[in-house]
């Protein structure tokens, strides 16, 4: 996940890898990218909490679910909700669902990791 014209890696961002008040400030100043970035961490968070549960989750989940939510957040708002008593049955629903849809075209890194 990046945001190619800014040169900014926004899962570092997502994920806390760049933080501190400069990079609070980068992101008041790009609130698309804001957007993206908090969507991420939700999904990141939502992916913890399913590793944290006797759930089996393939390797490449976090990834194809983030491609997924960019695209429509509704579906994250969801599995948020009803995550603490279907687990298990939302996960392989989840992961069935992902398996029937195209995948999305693969993203790019960026090269640099400097606020704009």
């Amino acid at each position: 996940m990046t945001n190619d014209n800014l040169n900014v890696n926004l899962t570092d961002l997502a994920d806390g890898t760049l933080a501190g008040p400069e990079w609070d400030a980068w992101l008041a100043a790009h609130p698309e990218a804001a957007a993206e970035v908090a969507i991420a961490r939700r999904v990141h968070a939502l992916v913890a909490e399913l590793r944290a549960i006797p759930v089996g989750v393939p390797a490449d989940f976090e990834a194809r679910l983030m491609a997924r939510v960019s695209e429509d957040a509704t579906l994250l708002d969801l599995l948020e909700l009803h995550l603490a008593g279907m687990g298990r049955v939302l996960l392989e629903i989840l992961s069935a669902l992902l398996d029937l849809l195209p995948q999305p075209a693969a993203v790019q890194p960026a090269g640099g990791n400097l606020p704009a």
